[in-house]
């Protein structure tokens, strides 16, 4: 089923753009199109988070794209930040990252980009005072073959804790 575009929605695109008319050849799995559609859709955007976090949408007071990429640009440009990088309530970083071919580094490609969103204090600032960090992948592939999972939640965590925790419980997993 084609999109189709409408100046609506997309009001701070060039004029160009806004009087385009038909179907759209790209899918939300073009990185452009997913930018595009999230950065001026801030109800589709909290509307995603709510539902990939599990939140009320009432508990978001704030949401905002500190990477937003100029709009009408060519849509096959790949010089922007493919990831949506954003505040909510002020206070927590989210990487958001569509990623629809496998490169075989999932792994440590979002353990970086998390990283990267949790090092954001300046040189002398309080590390009790940096920003929660969430990175959220939406894979067009299973990371896991052997475990696949339509949605997984991944926690950095000390496995000696798992361990005595798993083995000393009485439940069975």
């Amino acid at each position: 089923m084609p999109l189709y575009h409408t100046p609506a929605a997309f009001p701070s695109a060039s004029s160009e753009f806004q009087t385009a008319s038909g179907p759209i050849d790209y899918q939300m799995t073009n990185d452009y199109m997913f930018h595009a559609v999230l950065q001026e859709n801030p109800n589709v955007l909290k509307s995603l988070i709510c539902s990939l976090l599990n939140l009320n949408p009432d508990d978001i007071r704030s949401i905002q794209i500190l990477n937003p990429i100029s709009l009408g640009a060519s849509i096959d440009n790949k010089t922007f930040i493919l990831d949506i990088n954003i505040l909510f309530n002020n206070n927590t970083l989210i990487n958001l990252e569509m990623q629809v071919k496998n490169l075989f580094n999932w792994e440590d490609r979002s353990l970086s980009y998390l990283c990267r969103a949790f090092d954001q204090l300046l040189k002398g600032s309080e590390y009790h005072t940096a920003k929660p960090a969430i990175h959220i992948s939406i894979l067009n592939f299973t990371p896991f073959p052997d475990l696949p999972e339509f949605y997984a939640s991944y926690k950095l965590l000390n496995e000696k804790i798992i361990i005595f925790i798993v083995t000393n419980s009485t439940c069975v997993c």
